[in-house]
This record gives C-alpha cells, sequence and structure tokens, in this order.
C-alpha cells in the first residue's frame, strides 16, 4: 500500500515531517496548500506534489489517504473535523488551539470517526524519553524542576498572545508533554508571567518574555517550570525528575538522558531522530489501521494543550487554576 499525504501549511515545521516522509517507503506527497504561494510551490517542486488553490481541495478522499495539518493554531477553523468525517487519517501539529473547549469537541468528533490521529509531540518517541518513562514507572516521584530558554519566533502571528498563546503554549509545550508522558497527569498550576523586556523593546508584541510555573501532579509531586522566549544569548531545556532514591535528568531537549541511583550513574544520548520516528510511526498506523504505534494521540494533545491553556489562565485571574 501507498499512503498518499496531503499538505495543509507547508512552513518550517512542514518541512521537517516532508524530509521525513521522503525517506519512508510507500509514502507518496499527492496535495499541498499553502497561504503563501511561494513556499507551496516549492514543495510541489521537492516533493512532485499538486498545489491546490484551498484547504478544502486537499481534502479530498478520492486522492488521499491522510493529511498534515501544519497551519498556525490561530487559523485551524474545522480542518480537522472535516477530514475526519471524510475518513482521512490526521496528522496535526501542536498545539492544537488556543480554546480548550473547541479542541475537546473536535477530539470527540476526531474519535467517533475512528481515524488514525497524531499529534506533533514528536520527542515521545526519542529513545532516551521512552527509557525515562520505563525507568519512572512505578517509581516515587516527590519534586520535578523544568526550564526552556531560547528565542522568538519570527512571524508576527507567533508574537501576538490572542493567536499564538505565547511561548509557553506554543513551544513549552513540549516540556509540559514530556513531563506528562513520564511523570503522570497535572493536577494544579498557577503561574505568573513577566513582559518587563518587550515592554521596553518592542511593544507591539503582546506575547510575555518570562514565565514562571508552578504545579502539583495527581500524585502528589510538585514542581516548577522557569521559561523565556528572550533569551539570545543562552538557549536550553532540561526537565529534573527527583526521587528519594534516584536522579533523572533529561537535557538538550530530552535528546540527552542521565540517570543516578545506588546501582548505575550512566548518561545517554539518543541514537534516533524524533521526527523521522514520529513519521514512521504515523505511516506504520495508517498501513495496519490500528493507533497502536502512535505516541501521541489527539486525546494527549488535548490533555498537554488543557495544562499550558491553565496556565495562562492562572496569571490572568491570579488564581491557583485545576487542570
Amino acid at each position: 500500500m501507498t499512503v498518499k499525504i496531503g499538505f495543509i501549511g507547508v512552513g518550517g515545521i512542514a518541512q521537517l515531517h516532508i524530509d521525513s516522509l521522503l525517506r519512508i517507503n510507500d509514502v507518496k506527497i499527492v496535495s499541498v496548500f499553502d497561504v503563501n504561494g511561494e513556499n507551496a510551490a516549492a514543495v510541489a517542486a521537492k516533493t512532485g506534489a499538486e498545489v491546490v488553490a484551498t484547504a478544502d481541495q486537499v481534502l479530498d478522499p478520492s486522492r488521499i489517504d491522510a493529511v498534515f495539518i501544519c497551519t498556525p493554531q490561530f487559523a485551524r477553523e474545522d480542518l480537522e473535523e472535516v477530514a475526519a468525517g471524510r475518513g482521512i487519517h490526521l496528522f496535526v501539529e501542536k498545539p492544537l488551539g488556543l480554546d480548550v473547549d473547541v479542541v475537546r469537541k473536535k477530539e470527540q468528533t476526531i474519535r467517533e470517526a475512528g481515524v488514525i490521529q497524531s499529534v506533533g509531540y514528536c520527542l515521545r518517541y526519542l529513545d532516551t524519553v521512552q527509557k525515562a518513562k520505563a525507568y519512572l514507572a512505578g517509581r516515587s516521584v516527590h519534586l520535578i524542576q523544568a526550564f526552556r530558554f531560547g528565542g522568538a519566533h519570527p512571524a508576527r502571528w507567533w508574537n501576538r498572545l490572542e493567536t499564538s498563546g505565547g511561548h509557553l503554549v506554543d513551544a513549552v509545550t513540549h516540556q509540559i508533554d514530556m513531563i506528562r508522558y513520564i511523570s503522570g497527569e497535572f493536577s494544579e498550576v498557577e503561574a505568573k508571567f513577566g513582559r518587563v523586556s518587550f515592554e521596553k523593546l518592542n511593544p507591539d508584541v503582546t506575547i510575555y518574555d518570562a514565565g514562571a510555573i508552578t504545579f502539583t501532579m495527581e500524585s502528589g509531586a510538585v514542581g516548577n517550570i522557569t521559561e523565556s522566549c528572550l533569551s539570545p544569548h543562552y538557549s536550553a531545556s532540561d526537565i529534573k525528575v527527583f526521587g528519594p532514591d534516584f536522579f533523572l535528568h533529561l537535557s538538550n531537549n530530552g535528546h540527552t538522558l542521565t540517570i543516578i541511583d545506588s546501582t548505575q550513574n550512566i548518561t545517554e544520548t539518543t541514537k534516533v531522530e524524533a521526527y523521522f520516528e514520529q513519521s514512521k510511526a504515523f505511516i506504520e498506523a495508517v498501513i495496519s489501521g490500528s493507533q497502536a504505534p502512535i505516541l501521541s494521540s489527539y486525546a494527549e494533545g488535548l490533555q498537554t494543550l488543557a495544562v499550558t491553556l491553565a496556565a495562562n489562565k492562572s496569571f490572568e485571574a491570579r488564581a491557583t487554576i485545576s487542570v
């Protein structure tokens, strides 16, 4: 079986998916749409796909088996529901939206349609993250510390809180998702955000330049995340997990794992490519008709989104928010 793929949105993240798909047998990218015609034309030249005039034209079940929806979170409209209603399998980039109630309704529609669905939390597919999850299974965690520092996205939509949700919702979502994946569900969050630098440098930017989020887990563990998208001279992302008899550290965006306990002190670097493993799993799922290879379903993406949006709500309300 050759899996025929359509793309809606072919910006930077989509390019990573396309490069991965081109390395997989039995895959053909047949149609693409992007509001930027030059981007769409470049992908068509690279893949042999046809450029179509609208997103709806991509969602033609007579032409494609699956679609990659890589539009920004503010520009999804009802693409997922339309695709699912037409029996088209879904890969959707994170984050899934900016309104948890809207995304929850979409999740129900997708689930009831019975299509294969995957959300772009690619770091779950790293062998280091898998080993961390396996190690923590059954172990008692009491403290989690995480951070993500780096630069801002150049696009205007990314720098507007109302269209991106901010750095936490759009990027630090990967760290939130990894914490959920290896340690369990969040219970409550309380967030503080700041704009002290953006107010001086560029008041037209409405996202926060820094954030500090404290949280509790359903297990009883506590933790915090600090983040900034205005850190041009230092970029890093880590998760540290503390137990009474161990220390676990996922650094370099999950690509390096350290485990220290009474029997070992090891540090390992991933041997796989997250985007390729993610794409491969999605194609395997479509061919087999089974959701099993997928590590992040639409429902999982919804849960991670709920945590980040709860943090935004916490800051607005100046209150602790239950997830």
